[in-house]
Protein backbone atom coordinates (compact mmCIF):
# COMPACT_ATOMS: atom_id res chain seq x y z
CA UNK A 1 0.00 0.00 0.00
CA UNK A 2 1.14 4.00 -0.84
CA UNK A 3 2.30 6.25 1.41
CA UNK A 4 -0.42 8.30 0.12
CA UNK A 5 -3.11 5.61 0.83
CA UNK A 6 -2.07 4.79 4.17
CA UNK A 7 -2.44 8.55 5.07
CA UNK A 8 -6.03 9.16 3.45
CA UNK A 9 -7.01 5.55 5.12
CA UNK A 10 -6.10 6.82 8.94
CA UNK A 11 -7.97 10.13 8.41
CA UNK A 12 -10.94 8.69 8.02
CA UNK A 13 -13.58 8.96 11.11
CA UNK A 14 -16.74 7.30 12.48
CA UNK A 15 -20.03 9.17 11.10
CA UNK A 16 -20.64 12.20 13.37
CA UNK A 17 -24.51 11.32 14.98
CA UNK A 18 -24.66 15.09 16.01
CA UNK A 19 -24.57 16.27 19.61
CA UNK A 20 -25.35 13.97 22.94
CA UNK A 21 -29.15 14.82 24.17
CA UNK A 22 -28.38 15.77 28.06
CA UNK A 23 -29.74 13.36 30.44
CA UNK A 24 -32.05 15.55 32.23
CA UNK A 25 -32.34 15.20 36.56
CA UNK A 26 -35.58 14.18 37.80
CA UNK A 27 -37.00 14.58 40.78
CA UNK A 28 -39.36 12.61 42.67
CA UNK A 29 -42.02 13.02 45.77
CA UNK A 30 -44.51 10.77 47.19
CA UNK A 31 -48.07 11.06 46.36
CA UNK A 32 -51.20 8.59 47.43
CA UNK A 33 -48.61 5.95 48.07
CA UNK A 34 -47.32 6.04 44.47
CA UNK A 35 -43.51 7.58 43.48
CA UNK A 36 -44.43 10.50 40.81
CA UNK A 37 -42.42 13.16 39.09
CA UNK A 38 -41.92 16.45 40.60
CA UNK A 39 -39.58 18.36 38.44
CA UNK A 40 -36.68 17.62 35.21
CA UNK A 41 -34.01 19.76 35.17
CA UNK A 42 -32.09 20.02 31.70
CA UNK A 43 -28.62 22.01 31.33
CA UNK A 44 -27.30 22.44 27.94
CA UNK A 45 -24.46 24.85 26.19
CA UNK A 46 -25.68 27.16 23.33
CA UNK A 47 -22.57 28.76 22.25
CA UNK A 48 -20.76 29.77 25.48
CA UNK A 49 -23.90 30.48 27.39
CA UNK A 50 -25.73 28.08 29.68
CA UNK A 51 -29.03 27.38 29.44
CA UNK A 52 -31.15 25.53 32.32
CA UNK A 53 -34.36 24.17 31.78
CA UNK A 54 -36.60 23.56 35.22
CA UNK A 55 -40.35 21.88 34.27
CA UNK A 56 -42.33 21.18 37.24
CA UNK A 57 -45.30 19.23 36.98
CA UNK A 58 -48.76 19.43 38.77
CA UNK A 59 -51.66 16.93 37.68
CA UNK A 60 -53.38 19.74 36.10
CA UNK A 61 -50.80 22.10 35.05
CA UNK A 62 -46.86 22.44 33.88
CA UNK A 63 -44.69 25.34 35.11
CA UNK A 64 -41.65 25.85 32.79
CA UNK A 65 -38.36 28.08 33.56
CA UNK A 66 -35.79 28.86 31.46
CA UNK A 67 -33.01 30.56 32.53
CA UNK A 68 -29.75 31.42 30.67
CA UNK A 69 -26.55 32.79 31.79
CA UNK A 70 -23.24 34.05 30.09
CA UNK A 71 -19.91 32.27 30.67
CA UNK A 72 -19.10 34.05 33.29
CA UNK A 73 -22.53 33.15 34.67
CA UNK A 74 -24.03 36.38 34.55
CA UNK A 75 -28.11 35.99 34.11
CA UNK A 76 -29.56 37.12 31.09
CA UNK A 77 -33.23 36.34 30.58
CA UNK A 78 -35.36 34.18 32.00
CA UNK A 79 -38.77 32.74 30.80
CA UNK A 80 -41.71 31.45 33.04
CA UNK A 81 -44.33 29.51 30.73
CA UNK A 82 -47.34 27.92 32.61
CA UNK A 83 -49.38 25.76 30.61
CA UNK A 84 -52.23 23.71 31.12
CA UNK A 85 -55.25 22.06 28.40
CA UNK A 86 -55.20 25.41 26.33
CA UNK A 87 -53.99 27.56 28.61
CA UNK A 88 -50.14 28.95 27.93
CA UNK A 89 -49.21 32.08 29.71
CA UNK A 90 -45.33 33.23 29.50
CA UNK A 91 -43.56 36.05 31.71
CA UNK A 92 -39.94 37.46 30.63
CA UNK A 93 -37.32 38.95 31.90
CA UNK A 94 -34.15 40.03 30.11
CA UNK A 95 -31.09 41.61 32.33
CA UNK A 96 -30.29 45.04 31.12
CA UNK A 97 -27.11 45.24 33.05
CA UNK A 98 -27.59 45.85 36.88
CA UNK A 99 -31.34 46.06 36.13
CA UNK A 100 -34.12 43.80 34.38
CA UNK A 101 -36.99 44.15 31.84
CA UNK A 102 -39.67 41.85 33.07
CA UNK A 103 -42.41 41.85 30.11
CA UNK A 104 -46.10 40.02 30.93
CA UNK A 105 -48.82 39.97 28.58
CA UNK A 106 -49.10 43.49 27.62
CA UNK A 107 -47.33 45.14 30.69
CA UNK A 108 -44.01 45.61 30.66
CA UNK A 109 -41.75 46.51 34.21
CA UNK A 110 -38.49 47.17 35.32
CA UNK A 111 -36.87 45.52 38.08
CA UNK A 112 -33.48 46.75 40.16
CA UNK A 113 -32.31 43.33 40.17
CA UNK A 114 -29.60 42.54 37.23
CA UNK A 115 -27.22 39.29 36.48
CA UNK A 116 -26.72 38.45 40.16
CA UNK A 117 -30.08 37.65 40.77
CA UNK A 118 -31.46 34.21 41.16
CA UNK A 119 -34.85 33.61 39.51
CA UNK A 120 -37.59 31.69 40.39
CA UNK A 121 -41.20 31.06 39.75
CA UNK A 122 -43.33 28.97 41.58
CA UNK A 123 -44.40 25.71 41.39
CA UNK A 124 -40.21 25.57 41.07
CA UNK A 125 -36.88 24.88 42.71
CA UNK A 126 -34.75 26.29 40.55
CA UNK A 127 -33.99 28.63 43.35
CA UNK A 128 -32.94 25.77 45.85
CA UNK A 129 -30.71 24.52 42.95
CA UNK A 130 -29.39 27.77 42.20
CA UNK A 131 -28.46 28.73 46.08
CA UNK A 132 -26.33 25.71 46.64
CA UNK A 133 -24.72 25.86 43.52
CA UNK A 134 -23.51 29.41 44.39
CA UNK A 135 -22.54 28.91 48.38
CA UNK A 136 -19.37 29.77 49.00
CA UNK A 137 -17.87 27.01 51.17
CA UNK A 138 -14.50 28.88 52.05
CA UNK A 139 -16.60 31.64 53.32
CA UNK A 140 -19.21 29.73 55.02
CA UNK A 141 -21.91 31.13 57.51
CA UNK A 142 -25.19 32.12 56.61
CA UNK A 143 -24.91 34.34 53.04
CA UNK A 144 -27.58 36.02 51.42
CA UNK A 145 -28.40 36.49 47.55
CA UNK A 146 -30.94 38.49 45.78
CA UNK A 147 -33.65 37.29 44.07
CA UNK A 148 -36.67 37.66 41.72
CA UNK A 149 -40.32 36.15 41.34
CA UNK A 150 -41.88 36.04 38.68
CA UNK A 151 -45.24 34.22 37.39
CA UNK A 152 -46.97 34.56 34.15
CA UNK A 153 -50.04 35.46 36.40
CA UNK A 154 -48.88 37.67 39.23
CA UNK A 155 -46.70 40.34 39.48
CA UNK A 156 -42.77 40.49 40.12
CA UNK A 157 -41.19 39.99 43.73
CA UNK A 158 -37.87 40.87 44.13
CA UNK A 159 -36.67 38.95 47.65
CA UNK A 160 -33.54 37.61 49.13
CA UNK A 161 -32.61 34.28 49.30
CA UNK A 162 -30.72 32.94 52.60
CA UNK A 163 -28.68 29.47 52.72
CA UNK A 164 -26.00 28.61 55.41
CA UNK A 165 -24.45 25.09 55.37
CA UNK A 166 -25.64 23.44 58.93
CA UNK A 167 -23.90 19.99 58.63
CA UNK A 168 -22.31 16.62 56.79
CA UNK A 169 -24.31 13.72 56.82
CA UNK A 170 -24.06 10.53 56.07
CA UNK A 171 -26.91 8.56 54.64
CA UNK A 172 -27.47 5.22 53.42
CA UNK A 173 -28.59 4.29 49.51
CA UNK A 174 -28.86 0.80 47.84
CA UNK A 175 -26.28 -0.45 50.88
CA UNK A 176 -23.63 2.18 49.86
CA UNK A 177 -23.09 5.26 51.85
CA UNK A 178 -22.95 8.55 50.77
CA UNK A 179 -21.67 12.01 52.85
CA UNK A 180 -24.25 15.05 51.88
CA UNK A 181 -23.67 18.41 52.94
CA UNK A 182 -26.65 19.97 54.39
CA UNK A 183 -27.85 23.20 53.79
CA UNK A 184 -30.85 25.44 55.39
CA UNK A 185 -32.52 27.61 53.22
CA UNK A 186 -34.74 30.42 53.20
CA UNK A 187 -36.92 30.87 50.32
CA UNK A 188 -40.19 33.43 49.61
CA UNK A 189 -42.17 29.90 50.57
CA UNK A 190 -40.62 29.27 53.67
CA UNK A 191 -37.73 27.57 55.46
CA UNK A 192 -36.20 24.34 53.88
CA UNK A 193 -33.40 21.24 54.76
CA UNK A 194 -31.55 20.68 51.94
CA UNK A 195 -28.92 17.72 51.15
CA UNK A 196 -26.47 18.06 47.98
CA UNK A 197 -23.12 15.80 47.29
CA UNK A 198 -19.86 17.20 46.94
CA UNK A 199 -20.74 18.16 43.26
CA UNK A 200 -23.37 20.46 44.66
CA UNK A 201 -25.80 18.42 42.96
CA UNK A 202 -29.21 19.06 45.12
CA UNK A 203 -30.15 15.20 46.30
CA UNK A 204 -32.60 15.77 48.80
CA UNK A 205 -35.03 19.09 49.92
CA UNK A 206 -37.92 19.23 52.04
CA UNK A 207 -40.14 21.72 54.11
CA UNK A 208 -39.48 22.42 57.63
CA UNK A 209 -41.95 20.76 59.35
CA UNK A 210 -43.47 17.69 60.77
CA UNK A 211 -46.24 17.20 57.63
CA UNK A 212 -43.26 17.94 55.10
CA UNK A 213 -43.22 15.58 52.50
CA UNK A 214 -39.26 15.36 50.88
CA UNK A 215 -38.34 15.89 47.13
CA UNK A 216 -35.48 13.59 46.30
CA UNK A 217 -33.08 13.08 43.00
CA UNK A 218 -34.17 10.12 41.30
CA UNK A 219 -32.21 6.68 42.02
CA UNK A 220 -32.57 8.18 46.05
CA UNK A 221 -36.20 6.99 46.31
CA UNK A 222 -34.67 5.57 49.68
CA UNK A 223 -34.51 8.81 51.35
CA UNK A 224 -38.42 9.17 50.59
CA UNK A 225 -38.72 7.42 53.98
CA UNK A 226 -35.33 8.43 55.53
CA UNK A 227 -36.18 10.75 58.91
Amino acid sequence: MSLLLLLASATVLPADDGPTKPVPLRYVRSADGKTVTECEVTTTRDGDDTVIVSRTQRPDETMTLTLRHDKNGQLLSAEAVREGGKMKKTSTLTVQGKAAQLKQGNVTEFLKSGGDAIVTTAPDWSDVFQLVRRYDAKKGGEQQFAGVWIHPDNPPQELTFTISNDDVETVKVKDKEVRLGRYKVQLRSGDYVVWADSAKRVVKLSAVGPNAKPIVLEGFEELLTAP
